[in-house]
């Protein structure tokens, strides 16, 4: 009767955390191994292990980097941190490619301590990104919750080059803003390292 109900029990806990949800697009994200002294520098593949896009950085004292769309090589994406005690602040901008015009934005880490939660204001629109402090995936949500995107660091690259699965399960909002959330995300990860 014990082991019936171990299993019963180990059944229902991994159908509790299962995500019902099927991405529509996934990509697979490679940290660059060295980047000198500019920030995080990323390539950004699809499933068949073609590039799409490429987060390049400047020389900055600050993260300032441009999300790069393939094989157009046309810049689509702007992140800019800004200087904020305690938590990360940065302004985003990206290309819409209807209007062919720049729509902006802000990425505002809040305090806590524990986890990390940022909010996204971007076009009238605000989403949350957050991590809790054991998990290797971070979530996007809109304002009723629903999960529209999530980034997962593979735990096998934690002490090489980074590697990163990007789902999304939503066309609501453009693949850049994940993009630059991930660029963020990894900015507050490693200067939690560094501090």
């Amino acid at each position: 009767m014990y082991i019936y109900f171990s299993a019963f029990l180990l059944v229902s806990t991994t159908f509790t955390y299962v995500n019902p949800q099927t991405a529509i697009r996934q990509y697979v994200i490679r940290k660059d191994y060295f980047n000198g002294i500019k920030a995080a520098e990323f390539s950004i593949y699809d499933k068949n292990e073609n590039i799409q896009y490429r987060i390049e950085s400047n020389y900055n004292v600050l993260q300032s980097i441009k999300l790069i769309v393939y094989p157009s090589k046309k810049e689509v994406g702007r992140l800019k941190a800004q200087i904020n005690i305690l938590t990360y602040k940065a302004e985003i901008a990206l290309l819409d490619s209807q209007t062919n015009q720049w729509i902006n934005g802000l990425i505002q880490q809040n305090f806590q301590l524990i986890g990390t939660l940022c909010n996204i204001d971007w076009n009238g629109y605000h989403i949350t990104m957050e991590n809790d402090i054991a998990s290797l995936t971070s979530k996007f949500r809109d304002t009723n919750g629903q999960l529209l995107a999530q980034f997962r660091l593979r735990p096998a690259t934690i002490f090489v080059a980074n590697k990163y699965d990007l789902q999304i399960f939503s066309n609501q909002y453009p693949d850049q803003l994940y993009l630059l959330g991930l660029a963020a995300r990894e900015q507050i990860r490693s200067s939690k390292n560094n501090g």
